[in-house]
């Protein structure tokens, strides 16, 4: 989902259990049949959600995306996958239907990050497919420098933070400038606006410069980086 299970999934289904790997094939084939209809039913409704909230820039609408598609919650915890993953979702779906029986917009604040969920179902938080390039660039210096500036500014609480996050972050801005020639040609052009946006910032002294094209392609980027929002 878009905001809760906003985000999104990187788990993969654990391994048939022993006592069913040793049935006869047709079992074996059954089982995993069972296991894709059900991987497809918890990434269609996740996909159902994220769709749906594209376009939502606020909690109060997310609840109502939400108070849409209690069928799609309820589809969710009920084919939800093994192991650690299966627990965020039930923590994540618990988490909106409470928000939905409170009508507290509030509420959703208290759901843990879901990003995993989306990476599971191979999309972005938008429902969108995720980019070839998703995870490439996880081991480059680029992206070690990248992520924990993207990670901050997300979590400044205003423009005054955003600037400030900026600011304290110069020297290792320009080393990201400097590395962009390195970068392959799929992620090259949106890595250059996302940097040149924050370079304009720093010198304007003005957050608001980042609108527009360089928020937009530093979701890209962190997706080139390996995380999902």
């Amino acid at each position: 989902m878009r905001r809760i299970l906003l985000a999104s999934m990187a788990v993969t289904l654990t391994a048939l259990a022993s006592g069913i790997v040793a049935c006869p094939n047709v079992g074996v084939s059954a089982a995993r049949a069972a296991e894709r209809a059900s991987k497809a039913a918890f990434c269609g409704a996740n996909d159902s959600i994220d769709r749906a909230s594209e376009s939502v820039n606020s909690d109060a609408g997310f609840l109502a995306v939400l108070k849409a598609h209690t069928h799609d919650l309820a589809i969710l915890k009920k084919n939800a996958p093994p192991g650690a993953l299966g627990q965020l979702v039930q923590e994540v779906v618990n988490g909106a239907e409470a928000a939905v029986s409170s009508n507290n917009a509030n509420d959703l604040n208290n759901i843990p990050n879901g990003a995993a969920i989306d990476t599971y179902c191979g999309v972005d938080g938008n429902g969108h497919p995720l980019p070839a390039y998703f995870g490439t660039g996880k081991a480059t210096a680029f992206c070690s420098t990248f992520l924990p500036i993207y990670q901050a500014v997300g979590n400044a609480p205003n423009a005054a933070g955003v600037l400030a996050v900026l600011t304290a972050h110069q020297s290792q801005v320009s080393q990201l400038a400097s590395e962009l020639p390195t970068l392959p040609k799929s992620i090259k052009a949106k890595a250059t606006a996302t940097v040149d946006k924050a370079q304009a910032a720093i010198k304007a002294n003005n957050a608001a410069v980042i609108k527009g094209n360089g928020s937009g392609s530093a979701m890209y980027v962190a997706l080139y980086c390996g995380q999902n929002q």
